[in-house]
């Protein structure tokens, strides 16, 4: 018998078994499972083409951002993929896109305010901002929020709605959503 304060499958069968959950997957983020939410992304989604299509974009930055910097690692052969959470929902007028993972506290606040300085941008903005990060020098990993972020905020016309849970005193669980609008227009909020 699990302790009362332990989350039990049932619970979370409940959690992720909303009418309104598209696609949920927690584990490694592998270029194989990459592929398979890629292919059911498109077949869920597809009746939307202008919408579909900005998910499938949207997907790709945030699952290759957990691929690559998720502080959760598991090895697989010669690699280590980035372990993280993918979260597919939709209401009547939009598509939101959720992920999450651990990262280390020492980036949190770099994270923070490179998402702050994207939310602040409009759509001119952010694309003289993605020009200015691809011709600048590329850091060997960067740790904030970049290039994929921008193009994240600039496919989805909306700002990105970030939130850290410290963990312990190396890390903290960042969690990204992003609404995509059925419709192809900007969120006003």
């Amino acid at each position: 018998m699990l302790p009362e304060s332990e989350l039990t499958l049932f619970e979370y069968y409940n959690l992720t078994s909303h009418k309104n959950v598209i696609i949920s997957y927690k584990g490694p983020v592998t270029d194989v499972i990459m592929s398979e939410i890629s292919r059911d992304i498109r077949v869920k989604v597809g009746k939307d083409a202008t919408a579909g299509r900005k998910v499938f974009a949207v997907f790709i930055e945030l699952a290759q951002n957990i691929l690559y910097y998720s502080a959760e690692k598991v090895k697989f052969a010669d690699r280590n993929d980035g372990v993280g959470i993918l979260l597919l929902t939709q209401s009547e007028t939009a598509f939101t896109f959720s992920c999450g993972n651990l990262v280390e506290n020492q980036h949190v606040e770099e994270l923070v305010g490179g998402i702050n300085l994207i939310n602040s941008m409009d759509q001119e903005q952010l694309r003289e901002y993605k020009r200015r990060q691809r011709g600048g020098p590329s850091p060997e990993r960067s740790k904030g929020a970049g290039f994929g972020l921008t193009q994240v905020a600039l496919t989805s016309g909306n700002p990105l709605q970030v939130d850290f849970k410290k963990i312990d005193d190396l890390f903290s669980f960042f969690s990204l959503s992003i609404k995509i609008n059925k419709d192809s227009k900007p969120s006003t909020t």
